[in-house]
């Protein structure tokens, strides 16, 4: 039986992009909201795009299987590392003078 992969490099890519996004960009920026029942509430942009990253490996294990799923993972962690040396990098690189 040959099984369809036609949405796995999709999923894949909005998996990796949906944690380099959370984990990069999120904490950048400290958001308020009033929400009801608990009042003022402080917190990272990124709590709000991370959970996406849950379901994106949800819908991997169920459809494309626990293999596939942490495959997929592992890039996430490669790719978040990857731009962790990076920035790493690029912060330890002297300013222009000019």
């Amino acid at each position: 039986m040959q099984r369809s992969f036609r949405y796995y490099d999709l999923i894949l890519g909005a998996f990796v992009a949906v944690l380099l996004c959370s984990n990069l960009i999120g904490p950048a920026k400290v958001v308020q909201l009033d929400l009801p029942f608990f009042g003022k509430t402080d917190f990272g942009a990124g709590n709000l795009f991370f959970p996406l990253s849950y379901i994106f490996g949800d819908i991997l294990t169920e459809v494309y299987g626990y293999a596939l799923a942490r495959r997929v993972i592992w890039a996430g962690f490669g790719a978040m590392l990857f731009a962790t040396v990076m920035t790493w990098v690029v912060l330890a690189m002297p300013a222009s003078p000019n």
